[in-house]
């Protein structure tokens, strides 16, 4: 008889980590709080307009091509991906933008018109971007179990030890001299949650992601990613529960017995958690926690965010799929989020149109858009 697995939540950890389990054998059933499955990335509907509540960037297509292989399917079997061009439109002000087209080449020229020479030294930057990301995926990703930071030392890595010295900030700024050109190379790493300026330089390999292999988006939306994992769940024998929160992880003599969920305890040998480290600890009982909340107290977060699903009732101008707001300060903004925990009073803002691409997810003659701003990290 196998061992029963119990997954806790349906975020794309959870959704993955099922699938490789139940592929391996195990009886797997995932378990969902809400009234729907995806996690943070849920969809939402109101009044004919469809909206993704989390992610939105269909970056590093490799990965998810590498997932579906792993089960000998494509990510075609499920969805259809389309390479938006422009990738996204970057403000600096009013009537004042760049556009990050489909291609290096491309891309490449809008550089040169901003600064003469810059075109030959993104070329040079973005293959040291590309060489990391070959190292960071390939030979890390894949490959380390994530046990020790002594994974990450490997004879490639200790090759580039100089970019885990210096910075991403300190590295496009010895390259570029103008100031839109250094934000549109920094501003990858803040999908990381950290400042350029405190970011290895090794992470340049979020600018292959960006400009080396493109931005995508799935038919209708980031939620068919979701869909696509759990039909390859299902078809593996997996399991799914909405409106199912887990409140307790029950240990008997030092190892996992079941799990509550609505004061009924359902029997796990094994119970993987998807959902964040500090609230599955509360999932204990003190004694067999690992951290007290006085730990968790003075921990620094990743920065949360503040979050607007708009529909609106016409169709608007000069706006793309995907738009960043510069038209601020990033550095105040950045030091707001980081260093002193504040809400920035002038914000950066990111604002995604699915509608643009995908007219059905707004009614006709509507317009669909996700608002988002990074918000300050202070500790819950």
């Amino acid at each position: 008889m196998s061992k029963k697995i119990s997954i806790i939540g349906s975020g794309f950890s959870s959704l993955a980590s099922a699938c490789y389990l139940a592929k391996q054998g195990y009886d797997v059933s995932v378990f969902e709080k809400n009234n729907s499955l995806g996690g943070r990335a849920r969809q939402f509907k109101k009044e004919g307009f469809t909206f993704d509540m989390g992610p939105s960037w269909y970056w590093m297509p490799d990965v998810f091509d590498k997932f579906f292989n792993d089960f000998g399917k494509k990510t075609s079997d499920y969805y259809t991906l389309k390479k938006l061009n422009p990738a996204y439109k970057v403000f600096f002000g009013k009537n004042d933008f760049i556009e990050i087209e489909d291609s290096l080449e491309k891309i490449k020229k809008v550089f040169e018109k901003h600064e003469k020479g810059s075109s030959i030294a993104l070329e040079k930057f973005m293959a040291i971007a590309k060489d990391n990301y070959a190292i960071a995926v390939t030979d890390l990703l894949y490959k380390m179990p994530g046990l020790s930071p002594l994974e990450l030392i490997t004879k490639k890595t200790v090759l580039k030890a100089g970019s885990f010295l210096s910075n991403i900030r300190k590295e496009v700024r010895k390259r570029f001299k103008n100031k839109k050109l250094r934000l549109l190379l920094e501003f990858p790493v803040l999908f990381l949650g950290a400042k350029s300026s405190n970011t290895p330089a090794f992470y340049s390999f979020m600018n292959h992601a960006d400009y080396g292999l493109g931005t995508w988006q799935p038919t209708n939306g980031f939620y068919d990613v979701v869909l696509a994992m759990v039909d390859l769940g299902k078809s593996l024998g997996v399991k799914y529960y909405v409106d199912h929160e887990v409140t307790l992880i029950n240990i008997v003599e030092k190892k996992v017995d079941s799990i509550t969920i609505n004061n009924k305890k359902i029997k796990s040998d094994i119970v993987v958690s998807g959902a964040d480290y500090a609230h599955t600890e509360t999932l204990f009982r003190n004694k067999f926690r690992q951290y007290s909340k006085k730990y968790w107290s003075k921990r620094t977060w990743a920065p949360s965010s503040l979050l607007f699903y708009v529909g609106f009732d016409k169709k608007l101008k000069n706006v793309s799929h995907h738009n960043l707001f510069f038209d601020t300060d990033i550095d105040n903004h950045a030091k707001n989020i980081y260093d002193i925990s504040n809400w920035p009073k002038d914000p950066l803002f990111y604002a995604n149109f699915t509608s643009i691409t995908n007219p059905k997810t707004a009614p006709k003659g509507c317009e669909n858009a996700f608002f988002f701003n990074s918000n300050c990290n202070k500790s819950k």
